[in-house]
């Protein structure tokens, strides 16, 4: 299963993005090999709907669990239909910690 994490920087000592669609990279975790990659958002100086446009990249790419400071309505919608479960972490928190909890 692939994760994505909205990250304000590209590496697993991040913080969490509060912004989802306008985060400057996301971090990919696949919980099946245990490996991490982080890509840079290539939709978010986009004028409108960056976070739409980031949400079907992030689909495009197998991402089933999404984590962010918050999500938009739209964005909402997008991923309900396509069944990506999004979580808004209740404290601020580093992508290691995130990765740590899926790991068994």
């Amino acid at each position: 299963m692939i994760i994505a994490i909205a990250a304000s920087e590209n590496h697993l000592k991040s913080n969490v993005d509060p912004h989802f669609g306008r985060c400057d990279w996301y971090c990919l975790y696949d919980t099946e090999t245990k490996k991490s990659s982080f890509i840079e958002n290539p939709v978010r100086y986009n004028q409108l709907q960056a976070g739409c446009d980031a949400a079907l990249f992030l689909i495009g790419k197998g991402a089933k669990i999404v984590f962010a400071g918050r999500f938009g309505s739209k964005v909402i919608d997008v991923f309900k239909t396509n069944n990506v479960q999004m979580v808004v972490p209740q404290t601020q928190q580093f992508i290691s910690k995130i990765i740590n909890s899926f790991i068994s």
